[in-house]
């Protein structure tokens, strides 16, 4: 009964929020959680791993670990990883997901590189391997190579416009070949209203579900604490959350909540060296 339940819960998660299908992971960040999902254009270091062109102005390295459990149930949630460095030009960054359980799971890890190419604009781009197995003997696992490239602009400290796309040929290489991993388009825009207050909106296209909009803002108070809120839509999420940021330790704190589901936390935990 509860794996049954289990799996019920996963159909239903894949048409009602999104989540995992086909190695859609979401953002590794609480900040992206806390503040409706959105995560190309925003500037902490966790979201430059997941827009992958901010990691052009990374100013020093940083490691992080995410966990994040949908709807509280068991063989829903994942946990990510990632360590970013900068470099003489650049920054690079290699990340790695696990979703799911032996029932059935996905993974992906990615490299990725960004370049400035200007004070104001960079480029980057990320390499991606993908894996999904079960424990039914008869499902061979599948596994697949794909890239993402991505751009973002920043003409002044306030604003940044970014966009990133996922596998946005939808290649296939692997040993199933008739089966294709979404192609997903994100399209974000933050901007600092006031010294310690930031509003984003970012649209996302995945090519098998409508668009979906996003919204975010947070509050920085005490100069090392933010307090973070959003919106999804398609289907409707209300996300709000907590973040400390000290010089070298940064842990946050996020909560999605669907009508129907229930609600999905987050906790995110990184360390700058």
């Amino acid at each position: 009964m509860k794996r049954a339940l289990t799996i019920l819960l996963w159909v239903v998660s894949q048409f009602a929020t999104p989540l995992f299908a086909q190695f859609d992971f979401p953002p590794m960040g609480g900040a992206s959680s806390a503040m409706g999902g959105t995560s190309v254009a925003l500037d902490d270091d966790e979201s430059a791993v997941t827009g992958i062109a901010g990691l052009a102005w990374l100013e020093t390295g940083m490691a992080a670990l995410s966990c994040r459990n949908n709807f509280n149930t068991e063989g829903l949630g994942y946990i990510a990883a990632a360590f970013a460095m900068p470099v003489n030009v650049g920054g690079w960054s290699l990340s790695a997901v696990h979703y799911g359980n032996v029932d059935y799971n996905e993974q992906r890890v990615s490299l990725a590189y960004a370049l400035p190419l200007s004070k104001t604009l960079s480029l980057g781009a990320a390499f991606h391997y993908l894996h999904s197995g079960t424990s039914d003997p008869y499902y061979d696992p599948l596994n697949r190579l794909t890239f993402s490239v991505a751009m973002l602009l920043r003409p002044d400290d306030r604003l940044s416009i970014a966009f990133k796309a996922f596998n946005p040929i939808a290649v296939t290489v692997g040993d199933q070949q008739g089966s294709h991993s979404p192609s997903v388009f994100n399209l974000g825009v933050a901007y600092w209203l006031l010294e310690d207050m930031q509003a984003v909106a970012e649209v996302e296209k995945n090519y098998y579900r409508p668009a979906s909009l996003r919204f975010g803002m947070q509050y920085r108070f005490f100069e090392d604490y933010y307090f973070r809120m959003g919106l999804a839509t398609n289907p409707v999420i209300y996300t709000f959350g907590m973040a400390m940021q000290k010089d070298h330790l940064g842990l946050s704190m996020a909560f999605q909540i669907h009508s129907v589901l229930g609600m999905t936390p987050h906790l995110s935990l990184n360390y700058r060296f």
